[in-house]
């Protein structure tokens, strides 16, 4: 534990020592607005740009899961090399929104093997957005906070009336190509942008030389996103996305996917003047569907091969406005409403005998409204209030007559379930001086158990070698939270630490059901979820970024997290103390980059849940860059080398310890036009 920490004391160390001016234009607000592009920034909203992000998207190939796993607040499930769940300060699933544009979309795998971060590509991304649980609710009642993903609109300050990149490359460990393109057209009030991104990954090789199977994917993602101006200051907006998926290995399950297919649209009109009260508003409609299908036909030794198709459709909408109530006070509304229908079945084909059908999710529906107010009040020159909170009405149903016949089996009560959400904070934030500013806040929250909670039959986990049956009888999470954080930042670096602390009442776990058998071969038993009395969460996070040099620059970020039950067995996918560093140096045309990944071991395991101890890693990538330009375009070229050593290693939240990449060489090409 020292050399980690001491690793990230001398990040400190190393900004401290800077003899060259550097501004850093980073928000110290509580949420955090990632910039996934390195350009020039022409906003008429305050920067809230991280510089962290910039280190790790030196390589353009990386996916959003890439990006994402190296933010503080920010973890991955991982059940194979694609497809890993979020989450966020060890908060998942229900506990956390994870949105597009604000946009609720739910994926349609009872395995959660498509999780909304998987339908996004950085190239037709423009910034990720983490707000934790004191004020992540104002996207919908949660207790474990939000992470949206800004799709990148339309410019209409492009120098140009045609530009764009175009982006090839190519990596050693899967044998993996990526392929992608972007264009943006303008011509008077309309502008047009459009996405286009390929990858092809074969097996991985491990960390010494060992292919995991089942860990290809292949998919195709495409966008398409058109802004019109009706005057000076409004527009309207449409924005399409489509993703396609197909054989997708999963090495943690006993199952692949053979297709994942997403389609989502909006429709928005936004008006902007900064002169009102009423000086920004928006209104969204917006539509999406996810199909997906679960497959074992390439697996061997299947005793009994199954079908499990799942689909999700939402239809919502969306009205954001911020006021101007005087010089020291703002106001932020929000109200949206959405309706979302689940589906998700399976057929068993037994030899010799006539196939079995059931609906591992019964058709049902969550049907949601609400409306969240954000004050807040500068009371003197060095000191901010912020209160929020929000309300949300929820009617949760089975729609079918085989859906309430199937819930029925376990004595449930098919009727509906309405339930009303309440959350609320607040936040004080003072400069104590120049440099540094502290912020403190409190907050108690609210959320409904997930379709998978509710209703779930025999969803066979993998981890635990269980199966899972729902119980529609559940009663909400309650979460009372409280956060500090202090803020170093001057001309040299910027520091961040925070401390967080929950307390959840009624907490949703599955316990072990001795009266339910098991329905999946081999499957150790069946769990029910049920409330548990309490849990306890905490967690410790820290990041510096500094330039101490006029060519050279470091980010590093350490974070802890922690998870105990009311019977003080340790919650499960807690991960260990983890730090990553980095440092760039940049000379005329050419950069270098080194990073150093570790974590330490983790030994506080959740035997319950079928997790076993972890061993500490300590990994190395190195990265390497030329960019130089022609007849006004722009060309990079880019490589280098992940887990340099070839370390054969896996972190303590990736199921079934399948080791992760081992050494993988990429090179990357980018002409900007």
């Amino acid at each position: 534990m020292k050399k980690h920490i001491l690793l990230f004391l001398c990040s400190m160390a190393l900004g401290s020592l800077a003899a060259q001016t550097y501004t850093s234009t980073m928000s110290d607000d509580s949420s955090r607005l990632i910039q996934l592009k390195e350009v020039l920034i022409k906003s008429n909203s305050k920067s809230q740009l991280q510089q962290l992000i910039n280190y790790y998207k030196f390589n353009n190939a990386a996916t959003l899961e890439d990006i994402i796993s190296r933010l503080p607040e920010v973890s991955l499930q991982r059940r194979g090399a694609y497809g890993m769940e979020p989450s966020i300060r060890s908060f998942s699933a229900g506990q956390i929104n994870v949105t597009i544009d604000g946009m609720r979309i739910h994926g349609a795998c009872t395995d959660k093997m498509d999780p909304a971060t998987i339908y996004i590509e950085p190239l037709n991304l423009e910034s990720v957005q983490v707000q934790t649980g004191n004020n992540g609710f104002i996207a919908g009642s949660v207790i474990g906070g939000t992470l949206n993903m800004k799709m990148a609109v339309p410019d209409f300050g492009a120098s140009k009336n045609i530009s764009g990149s175009v982006i090839s490359g190519y990596q050693t460990a899967a044998q993996s190509v990526y392929e992608a393109f972007q264009l943006n057209f303008k011509s008077g009030r309309m502008a047009i942008r459009g996405t286009g991104t390929y990858r092809n990954a074969n097996n991985y090789r491990s960390g010494g030389g060992q292919i995991v199977p089942f860990s290809q994917y292949e998919k195709i993602n495409y966008s398409l996103s058109a802004k019109y101006q009706l005057n000076q200051f409004t527009t309207i907006k449409t924005d399409l996305l489509a993703d396609d998926g197909w054989n997708i290995g999963y090495p943690a399950l006993p199952m692949d996917v053979g297709y994942a297919a997403a389609r989502l649209g909006s429709i928005s009109l936004e008006q902007l003047k900064n002169e009102r009260l009423l000086n920004k508003w928006q209104v969204k409609l917006y539509a999406n569907t996810v199909h997906h299908f679960m497959d074992d036909t390439h697996r061997p030794n299947v005793l009994m091969h199954m079908d499990m198709p799942g689909k999700s459709k939402t239809l919502g909408a969306i009205f954001d406005a911020s006021l101007k109530l005087g010089v020291k006070s703002q106001l932020q509304l929000k109200a949206d409403g959405s309706s979302t229908f689940l589906k998700a079945s399976m057929t068993m084909y037994q030899p010799w005998q006539l196939p079995m059908y059931m609906l591992t999710w019964p058709d049902n529906r969550k049907d949601q409204v609400g409306t969240g107010v954000v004050w807040q009040l500068k009371t003197d020159s060095a000191s901010e209030l912020q209160f929020a909170t929000r309300i949300d009405f929820i009617q949760s149903s089975l729609i079918s007559t085989a859906a309430k016949d199937q819930i029925s089996v376990f004595g449930y009560s098919a009727n509906n379930r309405i339930d009303f959400l309440k959350n609320i904070s607040v936040q004080y934030s003072k400069k104590v001086n120049v440099p540094f500013k502290i912020t403190s806040s409190i907050s108690y929250s609210e959320r409904i158990a997930t379709a998978s909670e509710l209703y779930g039959f025999y969803l066979f986990n993998s981890n635990d070698s269980y199966d899972y049956i729902g119980n529609p009888s559940l009663k909400n999470e309650q979460a009372w939270q409280s956060e500090v954080s202090g803020i170093f930042n001057n001309k040299y670096y910027r520091f961040k630490l925070t401390t967080f602390y929950a307390h959840i009442r009624n907490y949703i776990l599955g316990t072990i059901n001795p009266a339910v058998s098991s329905m999946t071969i081999g499957a150790k038993g069946v769990k029910s979820y049920q409330n548990i009395p309490w849990a306890n969460m905490a967690s410790l996070e820290g990041s510096i970024v500094c330039r101490p040099m006029e060519f050279a620059e470091i980010a590093s970020t350490l974070r802890y997290n922690w998870g105990a039950a009311d019977s003080g067995e340790p919650l499960p996918y807690i991960s260990p103390l983890k730090n990553i560093s980095s440092f760039r140096i940049k000379y005329k045309a050419y950069s270098l980059q080194v990073e150093s990944e570790s974590a330490l071991s983790q030994n506080r395991k959740s035997r319950f849940s079928g997790e076993d101890a972890t061993a500490g890693y300590f990994l190395v990538h190195t990265r390497i860059g030329y960019v130089f330009h022609f007849k006004g375009s722009q060309f990079q070229l880019q490589s280098g080398i992940e887990n340099l050593f070839d370390k054969q290693y896996h972190d303590h939240l990736d199921w079934g310890n399948i080791p992760r990449p081992g050494r993988n060489i990429y090179i990357q090409t980018k002409l900007i036009f």
